[in-house]
């Protein structure tokens, strides 16, 4: 009960805080790059420094995607859905195209694994013939390091890996270890080389993956990065808290503490409220050194991080969460370690688009959330925990919740949390480079068929009402200014929006 009116009062003070505060800035950590200690050591007709460089032919594209949530194949609809073959009409061209793929691959009938649904979230699952489906319709590299990965327990993240390598869909972010989760791994393009390097800092308890420590083994799971939250909190907020803590367990009952941990949550006093996580600095070290060996093994890089993570606008009903802060500084420093390309997949709606300058290696894009592209409502394998942890919410929905089936449960689980229209909005992002520099990112908007019956719901249509398409890419200039980016040099062509460095 406790919890819950802690979760209730910083939702409150999110409410009356955060309009139009402005979020601090965050600059990039060092990335701890080797640099050159003795020149003769190195052969000069090898420079070390070219190594680090891209290398792409004029007009190379890539495009990418939010989530993959998806659990059959879907491609047929091209045939009946005009708007959903325009959108794939879009990904053939492209020289790669990476999406995050937040479900398991595997066939039920020889299935020997389990269902893991941790914190009563879905228990995400696609047939075999899904991993095909997704390389016909384009997908080449996608990401697999998120809270999903392991719906299915080792087992399902084995049979989904062995799926899409028969597919030939490059993936990356799980392992074996931590060692192999955060390896790049390599897409042989028409273009080029192109690395995947994928992260998560939202992942379900013992799913991260782990090395080796002395005699004890490593652990298979997802390449993670742990960070700590913080709450920050105005004075007078922070006053009431002490308050509390006093009358329940006798701490900070003298003065007015500027932090202090209360439920097991840390609190900080700042001059707005917001949600500010640090980064696990061996985590950190880590990735870049992935990040550069990517660098060096390819000619083009793209790093991923799925995040639920939010620094503001983060508890305000039916309205797109906004992205944390922390993803900025981290995807600086990513860049300037040698991504050409930093993605963030995981709160299902849209979020702020930069074009980042770095330093080191000039204009690349940043996306901040791409929503989804697929969102299935058709999941036909859900564990039992999931129905008996909703039992009474199916008593609630349902006249006669025994004979419930997983779309009877899904129903009503959506209706709390996704029955909004930006949910089912997106935009496929196609990235141009020119001389080995980014010359300009077409976002296309997409729609997914919100009120659509089941079987068609979360398949994407490309928008070319203009109206609609304006509102849609509204979305993205909206967060960009609320995470207090640099306003975006945008212009329109049709229904779509071109973004130039």
């Amino acid at each position: 009960m406790i919890r819950r009116l802690l979760t209730a009062f910083t939702a409150s003070v999110a409410f009356a805080t955060s309009a139009g505060a402005a979020p601090p800035s965050a600059a990039a950590p060092a990335t701890d790059a080797p640099s050159v200690k003795d020149a003769s050591k190195f052969d000069p007709r090898r420079p070390v420094a070219e190594e680090l460089r891209t290398h792409v032919p004029d007009g190379f594209t890539v495009a990418a995607v939010g989530d993959l949530i998806i659990s059959r194949p879907l491609s047929q609809y091209a045939a009946t859905l005009p708007a959903f073959k325009a959108v794939l009409d879009l990904l053939k061209p492209m020289m790669a195209v990476y999406g995050n793929m937040e479900t398991a691959i595997f066939d039920v009938r020889s299935f020997h694994g389990s269902p893991y649904s941790w914190d009563g979230d879905w228990t995400n699952a696609a047939v075999p013939a899904v991993a095909r489906d997704l390389r016909g319709m384009g997908f080449s590299i996608v990401s697999r390091a998120n809270n999903h990965a392991l719906d299915w327990g080792l087992e399902g993240m084995h049979e989904t890996s062995r799926w899409l390598d028969d597919a030939g869909v490059v993936h990356a972010g799980v392992g074996e270890n931590r060692g192999l989760a955060r390896a790049p791994q390599y897409l042989e393009s028409s273009g080029g080389r192109v690395a995947l390097v994928s992260l998560a800092s939202t992942f379900r308890p013992t799913t991260d993956a782990l090395p080796s420590q002395g005699a004890a083994p490593g652990r298979a799971g997802v390449s993670a990065l742990h960070v700590t939250t913080t709450i920050e909190l105005p004075a007078a907020a922070m006053k009431s808290l002490a308050e509390l803590n006093c009358t329940l367990y006798r701490k900070d009952c003298s003065g007015h503490p500027t932090e202090l941990t209360l439920f097991d949550r840390k609190f900080r006093e700042a001059q707005r409220f917001s949600y500010e996580h640090a980064m696990d600095a061996e985590d950190l070290a880590e990735i870049n050194r992935s990040i550069r060996a990517a660098r060096q093994n390819a000619d083009f890089v793209i790093v991923s991080i799925h995040a639920h993570e939010c620094s503001i606008g983060c508890d305000e009903d039916d309205t797109p969460r906004g992205a944390a802060h922390f993803l900025k500084a981290l995807a600086h420093g990513a860049i300037d370690a040698g991504a050409d390309m930093f993605v963030v997949t995981g709160n299902h709606n849209l979020g702020p688009i930069e074009i980042y300058r770095s330093p080191i290696r000039g204009p690349r894009p940043i996306f901040y959330g791409l929503g989804n592209f697929f969102w299935s409502d058709v999941q036909e394998l859900l564990g039992h925990d999931l129905f008996q942890g909703n039992r009474t919410l199916l008593e609630q929905a349902w006249a006669n919740s025994a004979q419930a089936t997983e779309y009877d449960l899904t129903a009503p689980l959506n209706q709390a949390a996704f029955a909004h229209t930006f949910t089912f909005e997106s935009v496929v992002a196609e990235c141009h480079f020119d001389g080995n520099q980014l010359s300009r990112v077409v976002l296309h908007p997409i729609e997914e068929g919100y009120g659509s019956r089941l079987l068609l719901s979360g398949i994407p249509r490309l928008v070319t009402n203009e109206a609609q398409a304006t509102a849609i890419i509204g979305q993205v200039i909206e967060q960009t200014a609320r995470m207090g980016l640099p306003a975006l040099n945008i212009g329109y062509a049709k229904s779509a929006a071109v973004i130039r460095p």
